[in-house]
């Protein structure tokens, strides 16, 4: 829409459309400058097409077939263009028409503003079509040992080359709340916790990781090739904190408890931490199995043949999306690489 012009006040005519008639303006939007400020509720692209037809061929018969539309029909919206705007924007020669100064101005703009009009016509088709756009994935960042994500995120990138794809950490029980914020636009979860039933929501189960026990390298168990949860009743267990993820540690404690006793004796929230205490003999704790060779760096890994602890990496996205087409290939891309 051109903003740009103003009327002056001489020229009190009423705006004459084939949807609206808007009639003249009260004197006290008149400023001081004697301009009344340009209000435009009738002026459509179809103008603006018309009137650059009609400048480019310099005739209105030459410019109507260009157009396919009959010679009167195009003079009367040139005509209503010109009340519009409250100038004359062209001026008779010979048989045909050349722009007035008035005119030669109003055709830059008027250009400019059909050039926006396919621009954004353009950006709407390609961001339906997933070929550009910003699309962001929230991950946790548990996700880091299964060494997944990154293979993902590429190949997303590859088949959207237009689309600019951004990675944001961001813990799993957050996501909901930033799915329905537009924060993100998918998320990468790593639960033990089952999906609440959202209906605005949905989700896949990528992968499933068991748990296995991170014990030192000189521990009586690190000769076995798996352990049972009774030959770890004695043993003094270092924990992540329970405010970490409450359901994981509830159903670790529970499976622990129904076959022995297990002694807590050191809390702590960081992986590399809980390594190092492990692999310095400060006791055992409890790994999933994906980071099993990150584990053995510094200590012994060993899978729990009877722990039925498993913690779920889950894709989410909303339910209104389920049509987008980068969300259509990260769900093609969450099943090949995982064969899910």
């Amino acid at each position: 829409m051109i903003t740009s012009k103003r009327s002056p006040v001489g020229s009190r005519r009423c705006v004459m459309s084939g949807r609206l008639g808007v009639g003249l303006q009260d004197d006290k939007d008149i400023d001081r400058n004697g301009f009344r400020p340009y209000k435009s509720e009738s002026m459509e692209l179809r103008h603006l097409r018309y009137f650059v037809a009609v400048a480019e061929a310099e005739h209105f018969g030459k410019a109507a077939a260009r157009l396919h539309v009959s010679q009167s029909p195009l003079s009367r919206q040139i005509a209503q263009l010109e009340e519009e705007v409250g100038v004359a924007l062209f001026t008779p020669v010979g048989r045909g028409v050349k722009l007035s100064p008035a005119g030669r101005s109003f055709l830059e703009g008027a250009r400019a503003t059909l050039a926006r009009a396919r621009l954004a016509v353009e950006d709407a088709r390609a961001t339906a079509e997933g070929r550009i756009g910003t699309f962001v994935v929230g991950f946790d960042g548990g996700l880091a040992y299964t060494g997944l994500l990154p293979g993902v995120i590429s190949q997303l990138r590859a088949r959207h080359p237009g689309v600019a794809v951004h990675l944001v950490p961001i813990e799993s029980h957050e996501q909901s709340a930033a799915l329905r914020d537009g924060r993100i636009s998918a998320g990468y979860q790593y639960v033990y916790a089952p999906r609440d039933d959202d209906p605005r929501e949905r989700s896949r189960v990528w992968f499933r990781d068991r748990l296995g026990v991170a014990l030192p390298r000189d521990h009586r168990l690190a000769s076995r090739k798996t352990v049972r949860i009774a030959d770890l009743g004695s043993e003094h267990i270092l924990w992540p904190s329970r405010a970490v993820s409450p359901t994981l540690s509830d159903a670790l404690r529970a499976a622990l408890v129904k076959r022995g006793e297990a002694l807590v004796v050191h809390e702590e929230n960081d992986p590399e931490v809980l390594l190092t205490l492990v692999a310095s003999g400060g006791g055992i704790t409890f790994f999933s199995e994906s980071a099993a060779a990150l584990v053995r760096t510094a200590a012994t890994f060993k899978h729990v043949c009877d722990l039925d602890v498993v913690i779920l990496g889950r894709l989410v996205w909303r339910a209104a999306d389920e049509g987008d087409p980068v969300v259509r290939t990260l769900l093609d891309l969450t099943r090949t690489v995982r064969g899910r």
